[in-house]
């Protein structure tokens, strides 16, 4: 005759501490971004105002046009030139290969791209916008424009230059930075 089967009891689990209140994407920081004491190092603070760019960038274009921002970064790649193939999408959006390949998927599925196998160069494939990219490529480029107008307002043109300039210098140090 089988034994009969053992029963435990089971321990209750602990009770889960309620989690804390989602903050709204577009709600700014209750300290402004120079005064966090994390900012004083200066990668921390670039990456920082780059999150909160980004952020911005993120809910504009989602809101506005369904796109995030790989898409949007690729939209803006193919659409400054007549026709890329997915590693030069990656290159010209400043992506990676997989990042950039899953944008393209999602933007020919959304009718703005055609993706047409090439015979002359492997296994690549030449991406186009469609006349409804072409489209939406063209507010994009607009929108990005009054954007960035926003952003330099308050710059002179010499300013802006000179910002251009030393974020290229910053840019140009990143591997020297993490290199160790």
């Amino acid at each position: 005759m089988p034994a009969a089967p053992k029963t435990t009891t089971a321990k209750p689990l602990p009770a889960r501490k309620p989690a804390p209140p989602r903050r709204a994407a577009a709600e700014p920081a209750p300290v402004a971004g120079s005064d966090a004491s994390v900012n004083k190092f200066l990668a921390a603070y670039i990456m920082g105002v780059a999150n909160r760019l980004a952020n911005g960038a993120s809910n504009h274009y989602r809101s506005r046009f369904n796109l995030g921002m790989s898409e949007w970064r690729a939209m803006m790649a193919i659409g400054a030139a007549d026709q890329l193939i997915v590693r030069e999408v990656a290159e010209n959006a400043d992506l990676d290969y997989a990042a950039a390949s899953k944008s393209v998927r999602a933007l020919e599925k959304q009718g703005y791209v055609s993706v047409e196998q090439t015979l002359t160069r492997g296994r690549a494939a030449l991406v186009r916008l469609t006349p409804e990219g072409r489209e939406l490529y063209r507010k994009l480029r607009d929108s990005a424009r009054r954007r960035q107008q926003r952003l330099v307002a308050s710059f002179s043109a010499e300013e802006i230059e000179t910002l251009w300039s030393l974020l290229k210098r910053v840019e140009a140090q990143v591997p020297y930075m993490n290199a160790d």
